[in-house]
């Protein structure tokens, strides 16, 4: 599509929805500039999935083939108790018109990275400092000492959003309240480490789990999850309860030591039938441990201008249920669909047209952020049986019918949005 040279936004943030949206505002002929105070892609030990509405989406963008090739898809869902027996063989995932995904977070990265055309737009190691609005457009004044102009600003620069600390700040004296949901907007009851592990046990020297597979184990105020969605690795995490609720930005920031003490603690505890936590820790390859935030932003996730939050600048939830980064995409989609309509009527909107379209972002998407908070939570508290009555639960969550579960799943993924300005995709 020929690009629009009037229109020119500026993302910060290389995050996986700073990268989508990239690549939708290139194929929708938008100009823009991408700024990530680190490096592209780094190799933080993080995995993600792809869930089958988003496989829609990345197909539209071109990428989907790229993720099919390099994962396996996820069939077998095994749920096990503390003692390590399989009370339930789930076969939800495979009552699914698209099978779920799993892959390394810097795969996930690299691959949009690379689908991107022109490069030469994304800077790495640039961070925003601050911003300048006007009538027309922001100015953006970044690390580096340059200062870039463009028709709007789009924070999508993860959970602690110097974007959304920047518009704390410019409503500090005149509205407080607001000031302090923009500065701290979430909260974390549980920590998690996050890692990948080569698919060996080296106590047996078999494999952990076979390709395609995924099992939770229910301890009680822990649990765990893994994923075998690459061919000879597991993703894996361990869920731990915290012993109080710590809000941003001041939820601890966890070490090496912590990870390796949260081991020591529980690496006894069974994820599958014949492995536990410590020995999925003896074949890893990368792990870091990092509180759970979660929460919906409560203010505006504009700031009455040309400034706008996306992704985890304004929804975090816990990653049990896999589904809290999937849901940024769909509102990637909403984001995209307002801009393209309105810069397809007028190349230079005012003010207060962007303002209304970023209201419409918000509107579709704020309720699909806030259900999926919701559902997370419930499941990570589920999972690590945190009450009597969640506990009393299980035997009963065994009873629902898989094909009922997977027909649920397949209505809120059919809710979904996909990129209006771009040919469909498959079903």
């Amino acid at each position: 599509m020929a690009e629009t040279n009037d229109f020119k936004v500026i993302i910060a943030g290389g995050s996986i929805i700073g990268l989508t949206l990239a690549n939708a505002l290139e194929r929708a002929g938008i100009d823009y500039l991408l700024l990530e105070k680190r490096q592209i892609a780094p190799n933080l030990g993080a995995s993600i999935s792809l869930l089958s509405h988003n496989s829609r989406v990345y197909e539209q963008l071109g990428v989907i083939d790229q993720f099919n090739a390099a994962t396996v898809p996820l069939l077998n869902r095994l749920h096990f108790t503390q003692d390590g027996y399989l009370f339930e063989d789930g076969g939800v995932l495979r009552g699914l018109s698209r099978s779920f995904r799993f892959m390394e977070r810097r795969f996930h990265l690299e691959t949009l990275y690379n689908n991107l055309q022109d490069k030469s737009k994304v800077h790495s190691n640039v961070g925003v400092q601050s911003f300048e609005e006007n009538a027309s457009g922001v100015t953006v004044f970044a690390t580096n000492g340059e200062r870039y102009e463009g028709s709007i600003l789009v924070g999508a620069d993860g959970a602690h959003s110097t974007i959304r600390q920047l518009l704390s700040e410019a409503v500090a004296d005149t509205d407080p309240v607001r000031a302090e949901n923009l500065r701290s907007p979430f909260t974390a009851s549980y920590r998690s480490i996050f890692a990948t592990s080569r698919n060996t046990n080296l106590g047996t020297q078999r494999p952990f789990m076979p390709d395609g597979t995924v099992n939770v184990a229910y301890h009680r105020g822990v649990s765990g999850v893994a994923a075998s969605g690459v061919e000879g690795l597991v993703f894996w995490f361990l869920f731990v309860k915290n012993d109080e609720i710590t809000r941003t930005p001041d939820c601890p920031r966890y070490s090496e030591k912590d990870a390796e003490a949260a081991i020591e603690q529980f690496g006894h505890l069974n994820l599958g039938a014949d492995y536990t936590f410590r020995d999925l820790w003896n074949s890893k390859t990368l792990a870091a441990m990092f509180p759970m935030e979660e929460g919906v932003l409560k203010a505006p996730w504009n700031n009455g201008g040309r400034v706008v939050l996306l992704g985890d600048s304004v929804s975090k939830t816990t990653v049990n249920a896999g589904i809290g980064g999937n849901t940024h995409v769909e509102g990637v989609c909403h984001f995209m669909n307002g801009l393209v309509g309105l810069v397809k009527q007028n190349h230079a909107p005012s003010t207060k047209e962007i303002t209304e379209m970023f209201n419409g972002y918000e509107t579709k998407q704020r309720p699909r952020s806030e259900l999926i908070l919701k559902l997370s939570a419930f499941v990570t508290r589920y999972e690590a049986m945190e009450t009597w009555w969640l506990r009393l639960l299980m035997p009963v969550m065994r009873l629902l019918p898989d094909g009922l579960v997977s027909t649920l799943l397949g209505k809120h993924f059919a809710a979904a949005p996909l990129f209006d300005f771009l040919p469909k995709p498959n079903p």
